[in-house]
């Protein structure tokens, strides 16, 4: 089962969101406030920091962010590289999610250890 399952199923709440090319999703330092399943296009990890930018061609139901789910601020920029799809979801409703059903808490758990493979700017 994957996010978009759950979201279908009512065990998560999201909102579609359409971005253009170029459009911040959120910034480094920024609260945050949400999570984002990509369901079409492309996105963009940039670290202020470091100066490291990396291209990501979202694969299914990444769910950007999520490895900021225990920090206040995002640890890096995300903005879009075509149009794209993407499905907000709010911080507080991982985290509701999170504690009622177990099998949302394995998945997300494995998609924040999938998710720190694929880029190490979200952890720098």
């Amino acid at each position: 089962m994957a996010v978009r399952d759950f979201i279908s199923r009512g065990m998560i709440e999201g909102e579609p969101e359409h971005l253009e090319r170029g459009r911040c999703i959120f910034r480094q330092g920024e609260e945050v406030s949400a999570f984002y399943l990509v369901t079409q296009g492309s996105v963009a990890f940039a670290d202020q920091a470091t100066g490291i930018d990396e291209q990501v061609i979202a694969p299914p139901d990444f769910l950007l962010g999520i490895t900021d789910l225990l920090n206040d601020t995002y640890s890096f920029s995300a903005y879009t590289l075509e149009h794209t799809e993407l499905i907000r979801i709010k911080k507080e409703a991982v985290q509701k999610a999170l504690h009622e059903n177990p099998m949302i808490r394995l998945y997300l758990l494995k998609m924040m250890s999938w998710e720190a493979s694929l880029t190490k700017t979200a952890f720098e």
